[in-house]
C-alpha cells in the first residue's frame, strides 16, 4: 500500500543536487543570507527533536518557524539547493523524502494516503517548486499538508511565486485568502529569496541562434555537420508530437543519451506548447550529464509566452511559470542574435 501510494516515486534530490551543502551555497544578497540562515536553523531544530525518545513528536511551536519552512523568491536564487542541503544534512539520521510538486500532484492516491505512505516512510518532506494552477492542485496540497501535519511531519517547500500570487486572478480572492491563512502564512515561515538568476552568469555548453528561420537554420546547420558524437536534429513541431507518442520518462532517458539536441524553430502558439516545452526542459536540466543544447527561434526565449495582462488566470500562471523554462534555457546555451 505504501508503494502503491507514492508510485514510482523517487523520494531523493535530483542528481544535479546530489552533492551539495549549506556550505557549497554562496549567498550574494541579504536575502539569500538570511534564507541560508533560517534553513541551517530549521535544520538543527529538526535534528534536536528527533533525536533519541522524541522520535516520533513534531517540532515545538516556540521557535517562530511554525510547522515548517517556505522560501520564495524569483528563479535562479538558489532555492532548491537549500531544500537539497536540508535533505543531506538530514538524511538519514532524520528520515527525508524530497518531492518536486509535480510528482505530488501526478499521484493517484488519495491526499490522506499518500500522506500516511510518506510519513511511513519520513518524519521530514522537502517539496520542491510549488506550482498551482488549477483548483484540482490547489485542493490536492491542501489535503496533503493538513495530512502531514497531524502525522507530525515537517515540511519544508520552495515556488517561484509568494502564496498571495498563487493562481493569482484565476480563483477569487476568498479562495486564494483561505488557502494562505489556513496553510501558509500561519503554518509556515516564509522567506522571500531575493538576486539575480545565478544560471545567467554560467558557462554556456551550448548555443541559440535567434533571427530569421533561413538564417539561424543554416547557422545550427554548420556545427550540427561538424559535431561528433549521438546527435539529433529534430523540427520544434517533431519534438511536441514525440511527447504526446512516448511516455516522458522514456523520452527524456533517449534524449539524455545524445551528446547534443538540436532543436529547429521554436515558437510558442499556446499553453499546450509552453507546458510540453517546459516539461522537456525540467526534465533534462535534472539530468546529471544532459545533452548540450542547441535551438533556434524567432524571438529570443524571453519573449516566447509572457504573462501578459490579457491572458486569463490559467494562461498567466503557466506564463509565469514558464519564466524558469527560459531560465534554464540560458543555463544551457548561449544567445546569439543573428543578422539576415
Amino acid at each position: 500500500m505504501k508503494r502503491a501510494a507514492l508510485g514510482s516515486t523517487d523520494l531523493c534530490p535530483p542528481e544535479r543536487f546530489s552533492h551539495v551543502s549549506f556550505a557549497s551555497y554562496r549567498p550574494q544578497t541579504p536575502s539569500q543570507e538570511q534564507a541560508l540562515h533560517d534553513a541551517r536553523r530549521l535544520t538543527e531544530q529538526i535534528r534536536r527533536r528527533y533525536r533519541g525518545p522524541r522520535l516520533f513528536r513534531g517540532l515545538r511551536g516556540d521557535d517562530g518557524l511554525g510547522a515548517g519552512l517556505y522560501l520564495v523568491g524569483p528563479v535562479g536564487t538558489g532555492k532548491t539547493h537549500l531544500l537539497a542541503s536540508m535533505y543531506h544534512a538530514l538524511h538519514p539520521g532524520v528520515p527525508c523524502a524530497f518531492l518536486h510538486s509535480s510528482q505530488l500532484f501526478r499521484a493517484t492516491a488519495r491526499p490522506q494516503d499518500y500522506a500516511k505512505a510518506l510519513a511511513d516512510q519520513a518524519r521530514v518532506l522537502l517539496i520542491d517548486e510549488i506550482e498551482l494552477d488549477d483548483p484540482a492542485a490547489e485542493v490536492r496540497l491542501i489535503g496533503v499538508l493538513k495530512a502531514l501535519r497531524k502525522l507530525g511531519v515537517t515540511v519544508a517547500a520552495t515556488s517561484n511565486a509568494e502564496p498571495e500570487k498563487f493562481v493569482s486572478g484565476a480563483f477569487g480572492r476568498d479562495r486564494l485568502e483561505r488557502f494562505i491563512s489556513e496553510e501558509f502564512r500561519r503554518q509556515y515561515h516564509v522567506v522571500f529569496v531575493g538576486g539575480e538568476d545565478f544560471r545567467q552568469r554560467l558557462d554556456k555548453p551550448g548555443r541559440a541562434w535567434i533571427g530569421t528561420p533561413e538564417t539561424t537554420r543554416e547557422a545550427m546547420r554548420a556545427v550540427y555537420t561538424r559535431a561528433e558524437g549521438a546527435k539529433r536534429w529534430l523540427a520544434f513541431d517533431d519534438l511536441l508530437r514525440l511527447t504526446t507518442e512516448i511516455e516522458r520518462t522514456a523520452l527524456t532517458r533517449d534524449l539524455a543519451a545524445l551528446n547534443g539536441l538540436y532543436l529547429d524553430g521554436i515558437a510558442i502558439h499556446d499553453t499546450n506548447d509552453a507546458l510540453r516545452l517546459l516539461r522537456v526542459v525540467d526534465d533534462l536540466y535534472a539530468e546529471p550529464d544532459p545533452p548540450t543544447l542547441y535551438f533556434t527561434a524567432e524571438e529570443p526565449p524571453g519573449q516566447w509566452f509572457r504573462a501578459a495582462a490579457q491572458r486569463d488566470g490559467l494562461e498567466r500562471g503557466i506564463a509565469e511559470k514558464f519564466t524558469r523554462t527560459t531560465s534554464r534555457l540560458s543555463a544551457l546555451a548561449a544567445i546569439e542574435h543573428v543578422q539576415p
